[in-house]
């Protein structure tokens, strides 16, 4: 009997142990591996100091300089992380093998931050600045595992998307859009991203990345870098933001990624920013410019034309649609959307200061309220309603059968001959807000395991407590125990 009980108490901590293991995978933070590689920055003494050590001063190469790394053992999985002053236009890194042979040669896309993967057989990393030189303000190497803020491992932006959201300012996107990515990129599995319209402080930048890959983001973030002015500046500085340059680069994100679904925020600029107010007539007006083949024949050239399907606009009053941010997300670990918001929100250090919040339907700024603006499709219950399903990126096309004969899937190609047709926007049928139906989520792995867990423990001790009243009872009635 003792050996029984010993078996049953090995396999029960051991079907506990089960959902620990991914757990502490998935929420190991990668080493520092720094220390470890050799870094060649050139004859001036402060190079070192300020890119390896601080993240205050930048140290600035000029036109054709790099800097050199080598190791001299295999490293797995380790990669290169480096923080730019200012997104560098034409920086180029190779990697090199023991002997000198050139691996690979890739070109830097512009961005604040740089995560580059190195290769096993790579002994030696040459990153060098082009015609306009580079300004590095950190560089690490780190092993496997979660990176550190403010280093995301990024998927490009792919140029199909399912939904767009454009936010004037970093934190724009968590106070008045932040139920979108929670719920419909990070939860359902829509493919979107984030316009920042402003953005030229390397804080704010930082900001903005860690904010939204606290809220579910897997996609590389879009920067305008316009200037950030403020609501109370003089005339003259406000002229520095040009709304002819906005509805360009407006137009331009369109017809570049394709967007089904594009969020903006108020026409009010919710509070009043003037700067709010114009990102959103920027993003009404090119939902019919970025279809018409006329305007902007640069982007035309290169891109063709694009014709969104939805906008919605933040705190519309027509066409009402409030997104559920109450539902429990399966990706958050059953944290609702607002509590995604709200703790995505403090990624944003340097706002702490002032009195903006997330505000949940019944608050004046709720960040999931909106309003479809425009449309080629009727408003329906949902973000995606009406919208061919033939188009969305987890369209998964059925197996033909010989009896039936598919439609030919439309193409999400640009149309270069696309000329805009006015379609009106169907008022909502029902009542005046309507909630969204939220799609069921797959249950994920952590839920499965705990139900076998739950279910083995259950039968356990079941098993023993029958075992030992069995036993009470031959005590009591001796006379009925077998010989």
């Amino acid at each position: 009997m003792k050996r029984i009980r010993s078996c049953i108490i090995c396999i029960l901590i051991l079907l506990l142990a089960l959902p620990v293991l991914p757990v502490a995978a998935e929420t190991e933070q990668a080493e520092d591996l720094t220390e470890t590689f050799r870094f060649d920055f050139g004859s001036d003494p402060d190079a070192a100091k300020r890119i390896l050590q601080e993240r205050v001063h930048c140290f600035t190469f000029r036109e054709n300089e790099a800097f050199t790394m080598t190791w001299d053992a295999e490293v797995r999985d380790a990669r290169l992380c480096i923080s730019w002053q200012e997104p560098p236009e034409s920086v180029s890194v190779t990697q090199y093998a023991a002997d000198g042979t050139a691996l690979l040669t890739e070109t830097l896309v512009p961005y604040p931050d740089s995560v580059i993967p190195l290769l096993r057989e790579a002994r030696s990393t040459v990153v060098q600045a082009g015609e306009d030189g580079m300004k590095v303000l950190f560089c690490a190497v780190y092993g496997p595992g979660e990176l550190s803020e403010p280093y995301h491992e990024w998927q490009e932006t792919p140029d199909h998307l399912d939904y767009l959201l454009i936010s004037t300012h970093p934190d724009d996107d968590v106070l008045y859009l932040g139920s979108i990515v929670p719920t419909y990129g990070a939860e359902k599995g829509y493919v979107g991203t984030i316009v920042y319209v402003t953005c030229q402080n390397r804080v704010r930048a930082d900001e903005a990345e860690n904010g939204a890959w606290a809220m579910g983001l897997r996609y590389r973030p879009v920067f305008f870098g316009m200037p950030d002015i403020n609501n109370s500046a003089p005339q003259e500085y406000k002229n520095a933001f040009r709304y002819s340059e906005l509805l360009l680069n407006t137009v331009r994100i369109y017809r570049k990624v394709h967007p089904l679904v594009v969020f903006a925020q108020d026409l009010n600029g919710e509070y009043g920013h003037w700067q709010h107010k114009l990102t959103a007539k920027a993003a009404r007006e090119a939902f019919s410019l970025a279809a018409d083949p006329t305007f902007d024949p640069e982007s035309y050239e290169q891109y063709g034309t694009w014709q969104v399907q939805k906008l919605y606009l933040h705190l519309y009053q027509k066409n009402k649609l409030t997104v559920d941010a109450h539902a429990p997300l399966s990706f958050f670990d059953g944290k609702d959307a607002f509590e995604v918001a709200r703790e995505a929100y403090k990624k944003h250090v340097s706002q702490q200061r002032y009195y903006f919040k997330v505000r949940r339907d019944d608050g004046a700024y709720a960040f999931n309220r909106f309003g479809m603006a425009e449309g080629v499709v009727p408003v329906g219950n949902d973000v995606f309603d009406g919208i061919d399903e033939r188009l969305l990126s987890n369209y998964v096309e059925p197996t033909p059968t010989p009896e039936s004969t598919q439609e030919p899937t439309p193409t999400r190609e640009p149309t270069p001959n696309l000329t805009p047709t006015a379609v009106p926007v169907t008022p909502a049928p029902t009542e005046d807000v309507q909630k969204t139906t939220p799609k069921p989520a797959a249950p994920g792995l952590r839920p499965l395991l705990w139900i076998g867990v739950v279910t083995a423990v259950t039968a356990a001790v079941v098993g023993v407590a029958a075992y030992f009243w069995k036993k009470r009872q031959l005590q009591k009635h001796p006379s009925d125990e077998k010989e």
